[in-house]
């Protein structure tokens, strides 16, 4: 990891900035010239690499002020990227799943606390329009700004003064969605982000029918939601719901963490979202009423093509899946 610091004066009060971003070239550039410009603004810059250990990631990032980098050539393919973050890394390691790039793309957006677009002077305004809102969705806290140059940028964003930045908790959409507090800045008409919310818990075998359906784009293009979720074979256990791009993650929660946890709640970002036909294609995918009635015994006879959970620590029920 890249890190270039600066200070103004013997009794300067530095303040520390973290560069993300998905495109490793670009972020590199921007750190780079971000570090010069921080030599007269008593700015601490790291230069956080793409494929940096997720928890590394956490510990630099928690409760630093981040700026996530974001190229308007392929911002939009990046967030539907189906590649692994690395291919070669330790057995559990997140980063080589399939789909894990969208994910990393979207996850750094929505811990920053300001998105730059850079090379964005030849998109057509439809389209930078609609980035611009994505980014806004993602991180409805983060002050989404067009490229000027980094000089600028750091002065216009506040970085290095005693300008507030803005809330360091919470900046994720998806949280914001479902703590009713989801108030992108930015918007444009295509954009959208819903909460779906269902009390019954989802038929494994339809619920894959069902996201099958909206990775086909039927729903409109859908490419981020993030919540938590029951599974009626599993409804012992509430999951962790992550979609980025055509990757589903449904992983097991355990105790203390802190999500209301009856049903579904799910926050979901698209673009030409048909909000009526998403919410009826994951209705169909929860339990009837008859399958309701059966009972929990009865549920977890029901079809589960779901890859396995390993046990889950606090289960109320002590299953695994």
């Amino acid at each position: 990891m890249g890190i270039e610091a600066s200070q103004v004066g013997k009794h300067a009060v530095t303040t520390h900035l973290a560069i993300t971003g998905v495109c490793s070239a670009e972020r590199r550039r921007y750190a780079r010239l971000g570090a010069a410009a921080g030599r007269h603004r008593s700015l601490h810059v790291i230069d956080l690499p793409s494929a940096a250990d997720p928890l590394l990631v956490h510990s630099t990032l928690h409760g630093m002020d981040t700026l996530c980098v974001v190229d308007a050539r392929h911002a939009l393919d990046d967030l539907r990227d189906d590649a692994p973050v690395r291919r070669t890394v330790p057995d559990g390691d997140a980063r080589a799943d399939v789909g894990a790039r969208a994910r990393l793309a979207a996850q750094l957006i929505e811990g920053a606390s300001a998105v730059v677009i850079v090379n964005w002077e030849r998109l057509p305004t439809a389209d930078l329009s609609i980035l611009m809102a994505v980014a806004s969705h993602l991180a409805p806290t983060a002050r989404v700004r067009l490229s000027r140059g980094v000089r600028d940028d750091l002065a216009a964003l506040g970085f290095g003064t005693t300008l507030p930045v803005g809330p360091r908790d919470d900046r994720a959409g998806w949280t914001r969605v479902l703590n009713g507090e989801h108030e992108p800045f930015l918007t444009d008409r295509r954009v959208t982000t819903l909460r779906y919310e269902q009390l019954r818990p989802f038929h494994p075998a339809r619920l894959v029918r069902a996201l099958e359906i909206l990775d086909s784009g039927a729903c409109g293009i859908l490419l981020r939601s993030v919540g938590v979720c029951r599974l009626a074979t599993r409804a012992g256990t509430p999951a962790r719901w992550e979609q980025a791009g055509s990757a589903m993650w449904i992983d097991p929660l355990d105790a203390g963490h802190g999500l209301d946890d009856v049903g579904q709640d799910l926050a979901m970002t698209g673009i030409d979202l048909n909000p009526g036909r998403l919410r009826q294609v994951l209705d169909e995918a929860v339990l009837d009423d008859g399958e309701l009635a059966a009972g929990p015994a009865r549920w977890r006879t029901l079809p589960d093509p779901l890859p396995d959970w390993h046990q889950v620590v606090g289960s109320d029920d002590g299953s695994t899946a």
